[in-house]
């Protein structure tokens, strides 16, 4: 079994080495040099130092091959972006995401990530697959009713203008998933920049929206 996974922080160090000690093929993706040399001694393992939400390192990490990728970052946007990437580009037969959030558990659901998970122990669990399916599924049906597509303008008088997504302190519950600037869609990571003129679309519980309004444009403050 090959599985490809991204980011070697705790817990991704903790999956690796016990898929390699069940004798699986691992390939980590990690963006610091650093650590991923540090892993790559420690574990023996194949480490490819990159970017795991571009498309070009999870190919040299062999995605088009892979059986699973799992997604253990601390940025809850990458690692939607890394399983969509994997599941829409390479056809990766199955997707795993850590979510750092728990508001962001039934979003990540929706937008089709296969399983949705949080402790490390619970990711080797899926991978023995000793998590019933059908529960899964009648889970992520539950979680998504209550969901809503909503989409902001930013206009020249937004705070967000110039910002990193992932330094930006969202509402629980919300998370983007399009970007469009000046004709082109863009699917969003932690270090995508917003600019002047965006339209930014968001899945998120319609409780928060009023919310997540005031973070995006401004609007709404007292």
């Amino acid at each position: 079994m090959r599985i490809i996974i991204v980011g070697g922080g705790k817990v991704g160090y903790q999956v690796a080495r016990q898929c390699a000690a069940w004798g699986c093929d691992v390939v980590l993706v990690e963006n610091d040099r650093q650590k991923g040399e540090k892993i790559k001694g420690e574990l023996g393992l194949q480490v490819v130092i990159g970017d795991g939400t571009k498309a070009h390192f999870l190919k040299k990490a062999g995605a088009e091959e892979a059986d699973i990728v799992v997604a253990v970052t601390d940025d809850d946007q990458d690692n939607l972006v890394i399983c969509q990437l994997a599941e829409r580009q390479f056809k990766a037969k199955r997707t795993l995401a850590l979510v750092n959030n728990p508001g962001n558990e039934k979003l990540f659901r929706w937008l089709g990530v296969n399983q949705v998970i949080g402790p490390a122990s619970l990711i080797l669990g899926l991978i023995q697959e000793r998590v019933d399916m059908d529960s899964t599924a009648a889970m992520w049906m539950q979680g998504i009713k209550d969901l809503k597509m909503i989409q902001f303008k930013l206009g020249p008088e937004a705070p967000v203008l110039g910002r990193k997504i992932k330094t930006i302190p969202f509402p629980n519950e919300c998370i983007l998933v399009t970007v469009v600037r000046e004709n082109t869609a863009i699917v969003p990571c932690g270090n995508t920049v917003l600019e002047e003129g965006d339209l930014v679309f968001a899945l998120a519980n319609p409780a928060v929206q009023a919310e997540l309004e005031r973070v995006l444009t401004g609007k709404n403050d007292n």
